[in-house]
């Protein structure tokens, strides 16, 4: 398959759309020292102020619990998360974001933002919202084909 032929498949577009904006995203928040792994858990962390364990997050941002440790090992050393005691469970502890991480978000967010609109500002009138409603409805239908719902289905 050459490119051309490649480039009229939705996956091959979601990817390189995906990969792409991976990287310009990384180059633009260089500023605020975090990557996009790094943004996405300290964001997931900002819709839930008491806290997630090590693995409800890393299962939340599609990563491994090695992965996980290593990422919330250097947001810790920055203070921008911290590790707190379950209080219904001694042996188990939360992840929580910190006011610093939170501020450090609402910026990485803004990064993103400005980055989207930036992409996203050539489409015609209407398009946006027709691209956003088709992402839903194919992310939609990715997750009812899971493992998972396919279980509780049942």
């Amino acid at each position: 398959m050459d490119m051309k032929e490649a480039e009229q498949h939705v996956g091959y577009l979601l990817f390189e759309v995906s990969r792409l904006f991976r990287r310009r995203y990384e180059e633009r928040s260089k500023s605020c020292g975090l990557t996009l792994q790094q943004a996405r858990v300290i964001g997931h962390l900002s819709h839930h102020p008491d806290g997630l364990s090590q693995a409800t997050l890393a299962q939340a941002i599609d990563s491994d619990p090695m992965t996980i440790s290593g990422i919330l090992d250097r947001l810790e050393k920055r203070a921008l998360v911290k590790r707190v005691q379950d209080p219904a469970d001694s042996r188990a502890k939360l992840v929580t974001i910190t006011p610093e991480g939170r501020e450090l978000f609402i910026h990485a967010r803004s990064i993103s933002r400005e980055l989207f609109d930036q992409i996203l500002g050539n489409l015609e009138d209407g398009h946006r919202e027709i691209l956003m409603e088709s992402l839903k409805s194919i992310r939609n239908q990715l997750i009812d084909m899971s493992p998972e719902n396919k279980e509780s289905q049942k």
